[in-house]
């Protein structure tokens, strides 16, 4: 192999691996919102804390089957 073809391997592999967190980030964040809904937090509340915006947090709510009184 050429240094050239290491260089993009290692590339794609970085890419590949900073994926991965990222949908494990994700899913965390899910389960965090999740908790706090369940808990009676407001979801303006849990979107100004995530640096989300309340339909996003209404969505990713939506996604999960959990239903958000406030």
């Amino acid at each position: 192999m050429t240094s050239e073809e290491n260089v993009l391997e290692a590339a794609a592999a970085e890419l590949a691996a900073a994926q991965e967190a990222l949908v494990a980030a994700r899913r965390n964040l899910t389960m965090v919102i999740v908790a706090a809904c369940r808990d009676g937090v407001p979801a303006a509340r849990i979107a100004g804390r995530a640096g989300l915006s309340v339909t996003e947090v209404r969505n990713i709510l939506a996604a999960t089957g959990t239903s958000h009184r406030t």
